[in-house]
């Protein structure tokens, strides 16, 4: 797949900001559309249909064409920590504070569609239905699919496990390109295997069949689903503010990003595709003119997304690299791609990459579903964003103030140190900078009767394959344990502890030997990056940790 960094829509005119998503209909034997409603100073206020295969790309405030896959955000951000889903209040847009309205000579006509109003301390959020559902599941077109006319997983892949071992076989439906983002693989392994994920997701399915309705021949339905419980988790937002006395009524156009998310209790995760072969091609003679002619092949150069004709049936498909998203789980999965089978490809048989290579530029593309009669090149979406952790000069350290807010906060006891991992069958993983890898063990005495234990190891940046620098990624871990001595250390002990035969590294948490050893365990993910400074992320940090702590 080839990887397409701008996006427009044709029909949609030059500077259109996509205000709202309105109701979805279905003239017979078609598929499902969504009622877009648009500005643009030549055009004003328009709407217009588009398939709902476009989903993932429709996030309102965007002005089309995208020119850039960077994550700005646009209007007012903000990050905060979600209450429990029975305090988030289902309405309607007709509810909407006055000063937040927009599109009002079409207002009738969306006035119905479903969004929540969720209070935080002083403040009030707007958030649609439609944006919660694109930010958690709407992320290519394949996964839409899947959730709109199946309501289920099967399309998309099979799991099962045994043992905290985890294995996915996605289906040959999802591009084999899929199989090298670990964001992807961390998406597919939350989808196959938290159940309250997965009902929420099928949920989609189900209000369509409950809830749409026949008017004039065509089938009408207002979006709507059952949101899992985001309680706990932090949202990072973009949308306006209200006007005077509604300045504290907040509208959420774009969910940037979800931290804390529950990752499902799995040690490693191996993911399988039947296309993920290795084509040996046998070598053949190729004379000079030969040569010549593959390399003057023009590049792929799509811009723009055609709403109005399926694509070729071909498996081969160009990748739309949207980059708007990012899901963090209070875990860092250890998600895996399983050996790749070697397959000879005979002379006589042409590798599906020479047809993308010779789509000539500036050729549209659809992110629909292919056909046999379809004319155009197949797309799909790479809307994650990998979730980055806020670069902190000194973890340890940032760690240890956050500890003083917690005691300062919470008149909790809380006493602290810092040691040297172990040095285990971990190669140089204890080593940072050439010398030992330090952790801080903290105890909280909540009340009388409960201390609640936490580990926190020093983290730095490493060198990928390519030569660039990735920051490590480890949560922090909360536990209950019948001592404060030794469970801690036996912990250390198998976080840096290589188990080969189980294909655990060291620098991860082994969950399986932290189940059977404790009472209660729990895992707190680092500060996203989208929070943009040190004293942001550490009052969010603080937050989340009480969470943690007052829950156990």
């Amino acid at each position: 797949m080839e990887e397409i960094d701008e996006i427009s829509i044709r029909g949609i005119p030059k500077d259109a900001k996509l205000l709202v998503l309105g109701d979805w209909y279905r003239n017979p034997e078609q598929d499902w559309k969504v009622v877009c409603y648009f500005h643009s100073q030549e055009q004003g206020f328009f709407r217009r249909a588009l398939p709902v295969d476009l989903l993932p790309a429709l996030v309102t405030g965007t002005v089309f064409p995208r020119s850039s896959t960077e994550n700005k955000a646009q209007g007012w951000t903000e990050t905060v920590k979600l209450p429990k889903q029975g305090y988030w209040q289902k309405l309607h847009f007709s509810d909407l504070p006055e000063s937040l309205k927009r599109a009002q000579v079409f207002s009738e006509q969306f006035d119905h569609c479903v969004l929540y109003r969720i209070a935080v301390n002083e403040k009030v959020y707007w958030l649609p239905s439609s944006e919660l559902a694109r930010m958690l599941f709407f992320h290519s077109s394949e996964v839409v699919r899947a959730a709109v006319n199946l309501g289920s997983t099967w399309q998309l892949g099979k799991a099962w496990s045994e043992d905290w071992v985890g294995k996915v076989e996605l289906s040959s439906n999802i591009p084999v390109r899929y199989m090298n983002s670990l964001q992807y693989r961390k998406f597919f392994t939350w989808l196959f295997f938290d159940s309250a994920v997965e009902n929420s997701f099928c949920s989609i399915f189900q209000a369509i069949n409950q809830t749409s309705t026949i008017i004039n021949g065509a089938e009408r339905w207002t979006f709507d689903f059952t949101p899992l419980d985001l309680g706990c988790s932090e949202i990072s937002l973009a949308g306006f503010t209200g006007e005077e006395s509604e300045y504290n009524q907040i509208f959420i156009r774009e969910i940037r990003s979800i931290a804390g998310l529950k990752s499902p209790d799995l040690d490693i995760v191996y993911f399988s595709h039947p296309d993920d072969d290795i084509l040996l091609e046998k070598e053949v003679e190729e004379n000079e003119s030969d040569k010549r002619r593959s390399t003057d092949r023009p590049p792929v150069n799509i811009k723009e997304l055609d709403p109005d004709n399926k694509p070729k049936a071909s498996k081969c498909r160009h990748l739309v690299k949207l980059g708007r998203s990012g899901l963090s789980f209070d875990v860092e999965l250890d998600t895996r791609r399983s050996p790749r089978q070697f397959k000879l490809l005979l002379p006589s048989v042409k590798s599906e990459l020479d047809e993308l290579e010779e789509q000539t530029p500036e050729e549209l593309a659809s992110l629909q579903q292919g056909s046999d009669k379809g004319k155009g090149p197949r797309a799909d979406v790479d809307n994650l964003d990998p979730a980055k952790l806020i670069d902190a000069p000194e973890k340890i350290v940032f760690f240890q103030f956050m500890l003083q807010q917690l005691e300062k906060q919470y008149k909790w006891k809380i006493e602290s140190h810092i040691g040297e991992v172990p040095k285990k069958r971990c190669r140089s993983q204890h080593l940072v900078e050439n010398r030992p890898r330090r952790y801080c063990h903290a105890i909280i005495r909540r009340d009388e009767s409960t201390i609640i234990q936490i580990l926190e190891i020093e983290l730095t940046s490493k060198t990928k394959k390519d030569g660039t620098a990735e920051l490590e990624s480890l949560s922090t871990l909360f536990f209950r344990a019948p001592d404060i001595t030794l469970t801690y250390k036996e912990i250390l002990n198998e976080l840096m502890t290589t188990h080969k035969n189980e294909g655990l590294g060291a620098m991860s948490w082994k969950r399986r030997f932290i189940s059977k050893n404790t009472s209660v365990q729990d895992y707190l993910g680092h500060p996203d990056h989208k929070i943009k400074s040190e004293a942001e992320a550490l009052e969010s940090w603080v937050a989340r940790a009480a969470e943690k702590v007052i829950g156990m």
